[in-house]
């Protein structure tokens, strides 16, 4: 048998084989399971169909779990990518979820939690403010890479606001992982006068979990936030407004000494998050401003700081506005006249991402002369901006501030404090962003490789058997 003659045939049984695999790919790339003979063993059958599940890697209610290891996707796939183990898309009972990881350090679950002021706690909802001619602005789900603008236009109109923080949502990472700036953020806001409260872990509908995967949510959030503070917050807002009478959800929430908000200003930001949208939700809020009045109204406003619209663009409205209609900003707890002892319960055990310090590293002597505080708002060398109106960092320029250019890159740790490190230009779940990595689409299927592998066989058999 000459060369060219073994290579054809040698083509055409790789082409056979690969039609016997693409055969038995649906076009959706799913796996046809094969149909049992009658007479095989039901034990048999039972095995092909977990097999065919397994090539499949579907998951959900109508395949079971993932093997052990992988999450599952809102689609219902399993795998190990960022896009299948974000929640709170990722199937919580089906798969191991970012839902699931457990930041480090000492629990709160046995932390005494006294209801204490006149602000009632769970079951009971809070829909809205108390102290007329106030206005309580709240953000939802981040922080994320647009938050430290929002805190920097914030502290431009002086305006204090309230954060609902989420732990590990949408793939960004713990908020207390030092190597993520997200810490460097809730830090901020503490010191920027801003309210920190709970919106869970990671953002599952607390009426649709159960009552163990509830408390799992507000414990674990505890924990990352007293990670960074050395305390964690009484105020939280359940995802999605979602704390159904029926569910149980109110009265857990009650008994972990919980303040639950809600509001009465929606601005559906959420689903305006574009240039052409936006309009829509200043137009919401407009219409509930004008209708009242700031001597006996008070508002209490969801935005959330996840989208860009939001921060560039609706806030500063609504600051405007409300400045022009006479209402004043303050935080939540302050709309409800609670002290601000009340906001937190303290917990120093493994506390305190701001107080871990790296041993310093040796360098030239610094001078023996004492630090002054600041009196005109320049800092470094022997004048510090702790302490001086003119804010708490001191940037690369040697001018004192709270905004993201003093405080993050380029800060000045021995003329003030330093707090952030600026988010890469991407969401918080960019894949460009430090620590992911390039993968898979879970679209992709072992059957399609097998078929290109295939085809490419073939074409380069008959190329060399035609030029033999």
């Amino acid at each position: 048998m000459h060369l060219h003659q073994f290579l054809i045939i040698l083509a055409l049984l790789v082409g056979i084989a690969f039609s016997c695999v693409h055969d038995s790919i649906e076009p959706d790339g799913t796996i046809e399971e094969p149909t049992p003979s009658q007479d095989q063993p039901e034990g048999l059958r039972l095995q092909l169909r977990d097999i065919t599940k397994q090539l499949d890697y579907k998951c959900g209610p109508k395949y079971g779990s993932c093997p052990s290891g992988t999450c599952c996707s809102s689609s219902g796939f399993c795998g190990t990518t960022s896009a299948h183990c974000r929640s709170p898309d990722c199937m919580i009972d089906y798969g191991f979820c970012d839902a699931l990881k457990t930041p480090k350090g000492p629990p709160t679950k046995d932390i005494l939690r006294p209801h204490v002021g006149r602000v009632p706690y769970g079951p009971q909802e809070i829909r809205s403010c108390t102290v007329p001619g106030t206005i309580a602005f709240t953000f939802d789900d981040g922080p994320t890479r647009y938050t430290g603008d929002l805190l920097d236009l914030l502290d431009r109109y002086n305006a204090p606001a309230t954060f609902f923080v989420t732990g590990i949502n949408n793939g960004k990472g713990p908020i207390d992982d030092p190597t993520l700036p997200w810490a460097g953020l809730i830090e901020r806001m503490i010191i920027s006068g801003h309210q920190v409260a709970s919106h869970t872990w990671s953002h599952e509908d607390l009426s649709k979990v159960n009552p163990e995967q509830r408390q799992d949510q507000m414990l674990k959030n505890e924990v990352a936030l007293r990670n960074i503070l050395g305390s964690f917050p009484t105020y939280m807002r359940p995802p999605y407004s979602s704390c159904l009478p029926g569910s149980g959800c109110r009265e857990d929430l009650g008994d972990l000494g919980y303040h639950i908000i809600l509001y009465d200003i929606d601005t559906d930001d959420y689903k305006n998050d574009s240039p052409n949208l936006i309009q829509l939700s200043k137009d919401i809020f407009d219409r509930f401003l004008n209708a009242g009045n700031s001597k006996t109204n008070s508002w209490l406003v969801i935005a959330h700081d996840a989208h860009e619209q939001t921060v560039h663009n609706l806030t500063e409205h609504m600051l405007k506005t409300s400045a022009r209609l006479g209402y004043r900003p303050v935080t939540v707890g302050d709309c409800l006249r609670d002290p601000r002892d009340n906001w937190y319960r303290t917990d120093n055990r493994g506390a305190g991402h701001k107080n871990k310090k790296k041993s310093p590293k040796k360098g030239p002597k610094k001078s023996n002369a004492p630090q002054q505080v600041s009196a005109d708002g320049t800092c470094g060398a022997n004048y510090t901006c702790l302490g001086s109106h003119f804010g708490l960092c001191c940037g690369s320029t040697n001018i004192c501030g709270n905004t993201t250019s003093h405080c993050g890159h380029g800060c000045q740790k021995e003329a003030g404090y330093c707090a952030i490190q600026i988010p890469s230009n991407g969401d918080a779940w960019d894949p460009k962003f430090p620590g992911t990595k390039s993968v898979k689409s879970e679209a992709d299927s072992n059957g399609r490789v097998v078929g290109t592998a295939a085809a490419t066989s073939l074409v380069l058999a008959l190329i060399v058997a035609m030029w033999m």
